[in-house]
């Protein structure tokens, strides 16, 4: 009976898998519409929750200088949310108009089709300063040819309310060929929620007061304040290896900067605050509003913009639709990305709802209250008005509008993959799948000894952790960039789980839990796969790097 009941289980759980990753989206943009001959721009191509093969025609007159790739994955409401993103860096060589409409992205065996981009490139110079080039003694120094490498940090601002995001970008600017060996310390973010966006250190040529230098996108990061009150924020210290030359290491990048965080106004008069602090969309959605007895509908509660949406209490919507639907318990779905030099994020609070009664009910004042730094006030966004129609007789044709009247197809930004279908009970497909479920469990029966024996041996066991088998199968191929991620992945993740934190600042999280010699060691680990990750210079002997990782996360589980 134990062994047919896991049967069952491992086969709704390979059924259902599916169910926790999100609709796969695809966006394709330009930083510029508009630039100058000689002119840096850059071509992103972003997928959500899976990745893909990016493919970018070779561009006659637009010269491809450099190349990126980052990727963020977060587990949100039951949901899993991955963001990766491709970055293209270009230099303008020719005057024209360029309509790139051919980049495709194959994902699994299908290949899909981005939205097109059009861009313009004319004989004079859009900026009349390079709009990432600094503006500073240092800097002007640098240009003088009296340092060969000079970083900049930019910080957006130092006054913010709670909450509110601070950005900090760092890029190196370099006369001599470099390798950016990693970092020399991580950054104490306490009292902060940080987020980074940290590039593969891929450089690029731009011309700078009529002299080429090249630039390294090093870090992204976004902070939001926790306390109220005068912190100091110190930048991350990067390690440069001039001319591949492992002796002539040089640190650059560490910065402070003072920071003034004021407290939220009192919210008199905005009691339904949801403690979002940026600047907001709010929309309702449903996906039909005529309806039959005992259909459902789907309502969606959307918030999107710039801002952390983690802390983001959603609005509910209207109890008296109890006299007109059953509805089940919500569920929250949540992401953040970087797009440009901004931390944009979307919270969807959904709704499933049965219709039970026959009348008209308007879905109405739904209220989303946050504050703007800039309006230095609170503000509350109401939403539309939806009116359901539920009647007892079968209805031909069902509507669906939201705030934007959009329709019932899944918008990726200019481009389509599939309609948005509902899920139907007795569907051929779902009837195919019962069959198939007893078909599997006749097997299960009939092989139930073998499976039991499967089931049990060493192998399977010691595949039951996927970090510790991706790690070893990583090893055993040689593949050092991928083993180097692995372990670093298997490690934050377990850590992670055991203290039940979100936080990217691990060592931290370990101070006074764990021993200080077990935390100099996940250190002396992480640092060394950084260092095989990041220098160019990969390690010609396979060296091992889980076995002690599993002992030190094996040991820390053992903790209570």
């Amino acid at each position: 009976m134990i062994k047919t009941g896991k049967a069952i289980i491992a086969v709704l759980f390979l059924l259902n898998v599916s169910a926790l990753f999100s609709q796969t989206t695809i966006t394709a943009k330009l930083s510029d519409e508009k630039i100058g001959i000689g002119e840096v721009f850059s071509l992103s191509v972003t997928i959500n929750n899976t990745k893909g093969k990016v493919t970018i025609p070779n561009i006659d007159g637009l010269l491809l200088r450099g190349t990126s790739q980052t990727r963020n994955m977060t587990l949100s409401g039951g949901t899993f949310k991955s963001i990766q993103t491709y970055s293209y860096t270009y230099v303008a060589n020719r005057v024209g108009i360029y309509n790139i409409d051919n980049i495709t992205v194959k994902i699994d065996n299908t290949t899909y089709k981005a939205n097109p981009l059009t861009l313009e490139v004319v004989d004079e110079p859009v900026r009349e300063r390079e709009s990432d080039a600094p503006d500073s003694d240092s800097f002007d120094r640098f240009m003088n040819y009296s340092e060969d490498i000079h970083v900049e940090n930019t910080i957006n601002k130092t006054e913010v309310y709670l909450y509110e995001p601070i950005y900090i970008i760092q890029r190196a600017y370099t006369h001599v060929p470099v390798n950016v060996v990693g970092i020399s310390k991580i950054a104490d973010r306490t009292d902060f929620i940080s987020y980074t966006d940290s590039s593969e250190y891929n450089s690029f040529t731009e011309i700078i007061n009529g002299k080429r230098v090249s630039v390294i996108p090093l870090k992204k990061e976004v902070l939001y304040a926790l306390k109220d009150g005068n912190k100091n924020i110190i930048t991350t210290e990067f390690v440069f290896e001039k001319n591949n030359m492992f002796f002539d290491r040089v640190l650059y990048g560490e910065e402070e900067y003072n920071i003034k965080v004021l407290p939220l106004p009192d919210n008199t008069g905005y009691k339904n605050f949801s403690g979002g602090v940026g600047e907001f969309d709010f929309t309702v959605k449903a996906n039909k509003t005529n309806l039959k007895i005992g259909e459902e509908v789907v309502v969606s509660l959307e918030v999107f913009g710039e801002g952390n949406t983690s802390i983001i209490n959603m609005p509910s919507i209207d109890t008296n639709i109890n006299k007109y639907f059953s509805v089940y318990q919500p569920k929250t779905y949540e992401t953040n990305w970087f797009e440009d030099d901004k931390m944009m994020a979307k919270k969807t609070k959904q709704y499933v709802m049965v219709a039970t009664n026959s009348g008209e009910f308007s879905l109405s004042n739904i209220a989303f209250c946050y504050f703007s730094p800039d309006a230095k006030s609170y503000s509350n966004v109401y939403s539309e008005n939806i009116s359901f129609n539920m009647m007892g007789g079968n209805i031909a044709s069902s509507s669906f509008i939201d705030n934007n009247n959009q329709p019932d197809i899944i918008n990726i930004k200019d481009t389509y993959i599939k309609n948005e279908k509902p899920f139907n009970l007795l569907n051929i497909n779902i009837v195919y799948i019962y069959i198939l479920i007893l078909i599997i469990f006749s097997f299960i029966i009939v092989f139930s000894k073998k499976i039991k024996t499967l089931a049990l041996s060493p192998s399977n066991n010691n595949n039951k952790e996927s970090g510790i088998s991706i790690m070893i199968s990583n090893y055993n191929e040689g593949n050092r960039e991928e083993y180097c991620k692995s372990v670093i992945s298997y490690i934050e993740k377990e850590i992670k789980k055991k203290l039940n934190t979100n936080s990217n600042n691990i060592y931290l999280e370990l101070k006074g839990k764990v021993e200080e010699e077990k935390i100099k060691e996940i250190k002396s680990i992480i640092d060394s796969c950084e260092r095989e990750l990041y220098s160019g210079n990969k390690s010609t002997e396979n060296i091992d790097y889980h076995s002690k990782a599993i002992e030190i996360i094996t040991s820390i589980n053992k903790k209570k």
